[in-house]
């Protein structure tokens, strides 16, 4: 008997909400209950420098870009998806917010260091990722099924990664499925569901940097630069054993991953710790996994710690994505905040997003908004406290 078809994406449909009373903080002062639509009072920018942060200067952001810069936009914005070499090509028309002088600093100093820039991802030398499972039996998953448009994606990405060497032909005992899923600029992100894999995998426990901690340090800098690795993960090649557990099966395929893949358990940690070793002893330096921040009161401190950066990292066979780097800036957006000159602000498209939210209707939309709210909270004149209607069934989520 043949089963109806139904998308996967159209499936996840969590229990409803009916309400719950919510707060953020023990804070007195209490905002407006929903709907959520109305006014959110954000504070001043947070001033590190001791200075007087005026209220009355808005933040020259683009709602329609959240990852905008203050003082320019930002490579990816200006080139679009470009790959390393197409902007190579053209580096004398970047980095136009600079100085000539600088300028010509910033763009000897990439020349000198081309390999940093390739188009495709390099494989690291420094450390290899392992899968730990203990005794556990292997697990072995079927494929999801999928629309024809949707299978001719998939083919697409694993083509690509048989090409570049991310995926091989498997013949593990090993099996997850696989799945699209949209990016914010209407690409594919290819997918594992590795939920089975790791809750059998043993944890990791290198830890992550406080965020609070490396946005604070970087926010009092004169000139900030932001690098990105390109598709980091991918750039950690993989056990032979971890190669197995890897393995992934697609209607058409069964291959196994010889990178790092996004979704395995302890990749962040072993990212982080690659990181850390890597440009361990930098001053002026912040890594939160591939977001790498380089901070600094002169032009010449920083050009110098760049160059440091640019070698530790061509020392481990690494590579960075030139189209998202902001080099150079007064002001980037870093883990999700404005840093720079002075100063810490929040990005004000995701405040509006905050202020624009509808109320929850089912368990995942409120823990989304708690996320979202709860990340800003620190920017708030008085601790944000909200409260919503009185439900019909108070649950405890």
């Amino acid at each position: 008997m043949l089963k109806p078809y139904y998308d996967r994406e159209q499936l996840d449909k969590p229990s409803p909400v009916s309400g719950v009373v919510l707060a953020l903080s023990n804070a007195q002062s209490v905002v407006s209950p929903l709907p959520l639509s109305s006014s959110l009072q954000v504070s001043d920018a947070v001033s590190l420098s001791g200075a007087e942060c005026s209220p009355d200067v808005p933040l020259e952001l683009s709602s329609a870009d959240p990852y905008c810069d203050i003082e320019g936009p930002s490579l990816a914005s200006i080139h679009g998806r470009l790959q390393n070499s197409q902007i190579l090509s053209n580096l004398d028309n970047c980095f136009l917010h600079l100085s000539a002088v600088q300028r010509t600093d910033v763009v000897n100093l990439i020349n000198s260091h081309l390999s940093l820039f390739s188009d495709v991802p390099s494989r690291t030398h420094v450390l290899q990722h392992d899968i730990d499972v203990g005794d556990s039996v292997p697990i072995k998953q079927h494929p999801y099924r999928v629309n024809p448009e949707k299978r001719q994606r998939l083919q697409s990405q694993v083509d690509y990664m048989l090409s570049h060497g991310i995926a091989e032909p498997s013949l593990s005992s090993w099996s997850s499925p696989c799945l699209l899923a949209i990016k914010s600029d209407g690409s594919d992100r290819f997918c594992t569901d590795f939920r089975k894999v790791n809750s059998v995998t043993k944890p990791d426990s290198h830890p992550l940097p406080r965020m609070e901690d490396c946005v604070d340090r970087v926010g009092s800098a004169v000139f900030v630069t932001k690098l990105d690795l390109l598709k980091g993960y991918w750039q950690v090649p993989l056990t032979q054993r971890a190669k197995e557990i890897c393995a992934f099966v697609t209607p058409d395929s069964f291959l196994q991953y010889t990178v790092m893949p996004f979704g395995v358990r302890n990749a962040p940690a072993t990212f982080q710790r690659l990181v850390n070793s890597v440009l361990r002893g930098v001053p002026g330096c912040e890594a939160y996994l591939d977001d790498i921040v380089v901070h600094s009161k002169t032009w010449d401190e920083h050009i110098c710690q760049l160059k440091t950066v640019f070698e530790r990292l061509d020392d481990a066979n690494l590579t960075i994505n030139l189209a998202k780097c902001e080099i150079a800036k007064a002001t980037v957006v870093y883990l999700g905040k404005i840093v720079g000159g002075g100063m810490v602000k929040p990005v004000f498209a995701k405040v509006e997003a905050i202020v624009a939210f509808p109320a929850p209707n089912t368990r995942r939309e409120l823990q989304r908004f708690l996320g979202m709210a709860g990340y800003y909270r620190g920017f708030c004149k008085r601790n944000l406290h909200l409260q919503f209607r009185a439900p019909e069934k108070p649950i405890l989520v």
